[in-house]
């Protein structure tokens, strides 16, 4: 069993995020709008090397940086003028891939390119993969090749739009050798453990079709076909085991609840169940290199993992007693499992960064994740639930400003804020929207309405076609119970949200605007039917529709922008030029009719900005506005 580790703190001397250290941590808008000074982080095979994305006067940028005394204590830094660094992987100690994106806009639509390049971990030997002459948009790895160092495999829709072909790439030279020809209607592909592509996912309209294979030397064959809209999903490819014709997949249970199970290819049967929840739906499955279970995921009121290898065991009950108040995640580790970076976190901690060297028994502490914010002045976040008006249980989450909680709190100023998605959810951890509020006094109540995910297939189908109805009713049951309950002030409420969140915080006030004293909505759908007319510029148009579509209310009455004359209360409304999810015009449009009724709306344009902020100055922008209006309107 592993003892539990004495703490050194240790911070290394990465020059971007000590470009923030001498600031004082606080809770201003500009604190909270920066860029996590640390995000994605990752360590090369031997763990001697990291890489991550930090917070380089105001941009991410990817940092390098060697354990390695023979390396000295050197660092790199690397970005682009006109792309973004969407991720990175190591492909061996020395050599990394980087994924870069751009926007790009075709006739009416927007759409994101990507490109990669390799690189060494000292920048050195720079090579573009994928050449812009070749006629791909997209890309996406299938397999990193572990046992070979000097290929990837990649997916590349070189021939057939949206329908990849995969190659091998040489990461030195660039040269690309098809492994696999586009086929099936296939648009994703997935390899087992050495780097055989083996299963394949086509879709088209409706319809879903698997194509499955042993080995390299057998041929395709269907596995399964189904219609995504009339039939439940037979199952979800979750991983290959040791034993060719078995793999893992997930489906739904007797209880109707996402479980993983072991699957025969050949006999076409469910062999055994290898995780499942009787509350919940499990979220992933963690497998080793072998191709055997040590563990899986799910989300019940907190994140729980599971290990059933005894390490991961031992180290998980260790960091628990480190850590008893935080959640902690492996982020990543070296191929021998002997280091690792984790991270510790929760509501009122964004994230502090360890390195774990399991053979020097040492943990250290080397970096936040957010050092500009004071977390001294965050606050915690309580699990809860009501009641909906037909009876429904509605799961959620409230936060309260430092020093209260729900015994203590009482008239409370209140923002009540819907989840984007909407086949999403919100979880308990650090948002960021909630403490910027909680720390100026507001309680915030975040629902998961009907529809939202990891509840079971029964909930989550109880959203379809209730964009307009009852998931809005779900959130404006939420707002009558924080009154009930005596949390908030009745005539100090505000609706707040983002996407559909946005959408919701106009609709729902349609709905109901006796509860609502302002409402506030970022890059928000406002014309349904436009969203729908828009929307067939792409390949899943047909399912989205579906979802959408109500047969007792049209898109035309479930669209903020043909009530405008309903909203007598103030409203911001803020929206990126950039937008490809949901596009400016949205925004633009609802601000242009609203100005003929000489309505109460402020409608801010955030120049250059995308759907999800990803630029510090439209961050900041967007939290001191917020702050202005909620100030001024509650």
């Amino acid at each position: 069993m592993l003892r539990c580790f004495f703490f050194i703190l240790y911070l290394f001397s990465i020059a971007p995020a000590a470009a923030y250290a001498q600031a004082k941590p606080s809770i201003s808008a500009e604190a909270f709008g920066q860029l996590p000074s640390f995000g994605q982080v990752k360590m090369s095979p031997d763990g001697k090397r990291i890489a991550s994305l930090q917070n380089f006067q105001g941009r991410l940028v990817l940092v390098t940086q060697s354990f390695k005394g023979s390396d000295g204590q050197k660092f790199f830094l690397l970005h682009f003028d006109k792309l973004d660094i969407d991720g990175f992987s190591w492909v061996n100690n020395t050599r990394l891939i980087i994924h870069l994106g751009l926007d790009q806009v075709e006739g009416f639509t927007r759409f994101r390119v990507s490109r990669m390049i390799a690189m060494n971990w000292d920048k050195s030997d720079q090579k573009l993969l994928l050449k812009r002459n070749m006629g791909s948009q997209f890309h996406r790895v299938v397999s990193l090749l572990p046992d070979d160092p000097d290929h990837i495999l990649v997916a590349v829709d070189k021939t057939v739009a949206n329908h990849p072909d995969v190659f091998k790439v040489n990461i030195h030279s660039g040269k690309m050798k098809r492994q696999v020809k586009s086929r099936a209607l296939v648009r994703e592909w997935q390899a087992d453990g050495k780097g055989i592509v083996r299963y394949g996912l086509g879709k088209i309209k409706n319809k879903n079709r698997v194509i499955f294979r042993n080995s390299a030397d057998d041929d395709w064959r269907t596995l399964i076909r189904y219609d995504v809209i009339k039939d439940d999903v037979p199952l979800n490819m979750a991983g290959f085991s040791d034993i060719p014709h078995i793999i893992y997949v997930s489906k739904l249970n007797e209880e109707r609840r996402n479980a993983f199970y072991r699957y025969d290819t050949e006999t076409e049967e469910f062999l055994d169940v290898v995780a499942s929840h009787e509350k919940v739906d499990i979220s992933n499955l963690i497998l080793n290199k072998k191709g055997e279970v040590t563990g899986y995921t799910y989300w019940d009121d907190f994140p729980v993992t599971v290990y059933r290898n005894e390490l991961y065991q031992s180290l998980q009950r260790m960091l628990g007693k480190n850590f008893p108040d935080h959640q902690v995640t492996f982020l990543t580790k070296s191929k021998d499992e002997r280091k690792f970076i984790l991270k510790v976190s929760g509501p009122d901690l964004p994230g502090h960064l360890y390195y774990l060297n399991l053979f020097t028994k040492e943990l250290y502490k080397f970096a936040d994740s957010h050092i500009s914010v004071d977390t001294e002045k965050l606050s915690d976040m309580e699990i809860t639930q009501y009641k909906a008006r037909d009876g429904l249980t509605i799961p959620a989450y409230i936060s309260f400003p430092k020093g209260m909680d729900s015994k203590t709190a009482k008239n409370l100023p209140m923002v009540i804020m819907p989840h984007g998605g909407p086949f999403a959810r919100d979880y308990y951890g650090y948002n960021s929207w909630v403490q910027f509020l909680t720390t100026r006094g507001y309680g915030v109540l975040q629902m998961n309405y009907r529809g939202s995910e990891g509840y079971g297939t029964a909930f989550e189908r109880k959203g379809y076609h209730e964009w307009g109805r009852k998931m809005l009713e779900d959130i404006n049951d939420g707002t009558k119970w924080v009154i009930q309950q005596g949390y908030a002030d009745p005539s100090r409420i505000c609706i707040m949200g983002g996407s559909y969140g946005g959408y919701a915080a106009l609709q729902a006030v349609v709905k109901d605007q006796s509860l609502y004293k302002c409402s506030l909505a970022f890059a928000p759908v406002t014309d349904v039917l436009r969203r729908l007319v828009d929307g067939k510029n792409f390949l899943d148009y047909r399912r989205h529709q579906f979802y959408v579509r109500n047969d007792d209310l049209s898109a035309r009455e479930i669209s903020p922008i043909n009530h405008t004359e309903k909203f007598n209360l103030p409203i911001l409304l803020i929206h990126g030029t950039e937008d490809r999810v949901v596009p400016y015009k949205h925004g633009k449009n609802f601000a242009r009719e609203m100005k003929k009724k000489r309505k109460n709306l402020k409608f801010v344009t955030l120049k250059d900005g995308d759907h999800y902020l990803r630029t510090e100055k439209n961050r900041i922008k967007f939290f001191s506005e917020v702050e202005k209006f909620l100030e001024k309107n509650l």
